[in-house]
């Protein structure tokens, strides 16, 4: 049944942000992650205390979202929502990197992997320059706590993506290559998130996003089903329970 109604709100959500119904869109989204966390609790899947954090963070952040009509009215509404929102997004995202990063071995992925792990450090260095300068420069953020947490924010989302795929190259199993696919469906709606903040208000660009972030929390969900079949996670062939 909940499966039901989360799939009904989240057509429902698209429908109306397609036909930008802003107020309606955002109080539908905010009601579709807190009951996939409920889901996931009533699940018969194994539990894993990192990625229930992830699901309640996430969860918290985006129900917070139901008072954004307020803000229009409220700097100090305003204020909460920005602060308050981005650190839970932040934590959340730190709770499924630890998630990824309990069960690899970074010493090993180095001994393998040395020009990957290089070529992705400048990457994400790069990509982390590029997006929050583009953020700096807006008329958006003011102060220095508002460029710390777009810079940190911005840090957590590549560290994320870096180790999917570095997590993914190592073990080639279908449970990493679901949040790999999570992990790059956030990075590229992260990104056109703030296009559509910054750039341009399109709102095919805010549709983009959100039906990429559904994509991502479909694919972390699948795999938060899955485990893998041994600790020795750098067999030539792993095996996928």
């Amino acid at each position: 049944m909940i499966t039901g109604v989360i799939i009904a709100l989240t057509v429902s959500f698209i429908g109306f942000q397609i036909f930008q119904q802003d107020i309606v869109a955002g109080i539908l989204r905010a009601c579709i992650l807190p009951l996939v966390t409920v889901l996931y609790c009533l699940s018969g899947k194994p539990k894993s205390g990192y990625f229930f954090s992830f699901l309640v963070l996430y969860a918290i952040s985006e129900f917070l979202g139901i008072f954004t009509y307020f803000a229009y009215y409220s700097v100090t509404i305003d204020n909460i929502l920005f602060y308050v929102g981005n650190i839970c997004y932040i934590m959340a995202y730190v709770c499924l990197i630890l998630e990824i990063f309990k069960s690899i071995n970074l010493k090993s992925v180095f001994k393998r992997f040395p020009v990957h792990v290089i070529i992705l450090l400048i990457l994400d260095i790069y990509s982390v320059y590029l997006v929050s300068e583009i953020s700096v420069n807006s008329d958006y953020l003011n102060g220095a706590l508002d460029y710390t947490i777009e810079i940190v924010y911005n840090t957590v989302v590549m560290l994320l993506l870096t180790l999917s795929l570095l997590n993914y190259i190592s073990r080639d199993s279908k449970k990493a290559m679901n949040l790999l696919l999570g992990s790059l469906c956030i990075v590229f709606s992260e990104v056109i998130q703030v296009a559509y903040f910054y750039v341009s208000d399109k709102n095919i660009l805010h549709v983009t996003y959100a039906v990429l972030l559904i994509f991502a929390f479909c694919f972390y969900y699948i795999q938060s089903g899955m485990t893998y079949s041994r600790h020795e996670v750098y067999d030539a062939n792993p095996i996928e329970n």
